[in-house]
C-alpha cells in the first residue's frame, strides 16, 4: 500500500495515511515529496538464512520506466519459533522522494525478486482545478 509514513519497528508495520491510490494535483507535473511504499512479504522456508535481492521500478501506465527504483536485500533468519515448513510475514517499507509525475494518468510500483515479479501497487495521478 502507499502511504504518507510508514516505519517498520519490532517487526511491526506502523503507517500514517495509508491506503491511498491517488494523488490530487492542480497541474502536472507534479512532484510528490515523500511517498512511502508499505509491503508485508511472505518468504517461504527454503527462502530463509539467504540474500534476496528485492527491486522496486516506478512504471507509467504504458509500461514505460519512470526512472525510479530502489534496490535492497532482505534476510531472514530462521527461528526456532517457526514451525517447519511454515511462511515468514516480513513487514517493509520502502520511501521514496521527491518523485516526478509528468502527466496525470496511472502509475504502477513493480516489486520483483531475481526478476520475477512479486505484486504491484497502483496510483493514478489527478489533475484537479485549483
Amino acid at each position: 500500500m502507499l502511504a504518507d509514513a510508514a516505519q517498520v519497528q519490532g517487526g511491526k508495520l506502523y503507517i500514517l495515511g495509508g491506503g491511498f491510490e491517488s494523488i490530487r494535483a492542480r497541474s502536472v507535473p507534479v512532484i510528490h515529496r515523500n511517498l512511502n511504499l508499505a509491503l508485508i512479504l511472505e518468504v517461504g522456508p527454503d527462502e530463509r538464512d539467504q540474500d534476496l535481492d528485492i527491486v522496486i521500478d516506478l512504471i507509467d501506465e504504458d509500461g514505460k520506466p519512470m526512472g525510479v527504483q530502489a534496490k535492497g536485500r532482505l534476510r531472514v533468519k530462521d527461528l526456532p519459533s517457526i514451525p517447519p515448513g511454515a511462511a515468514s510475514v516480513v513487514p517493509l517499507v520502502s520511501p521514496f522522494y521527491n518523485v516526478r509525475f509528468p502527466e496525470a494518468k496511472g502509475y504502477t510500483f513493480v516489486i520483483s525478486h531475481l526478476e520475477h515479479e512479486l505484486g504491484r501497487v497502483r496510483l493514478r495521478v489527478v489533475e484537479v482545478p485549483g
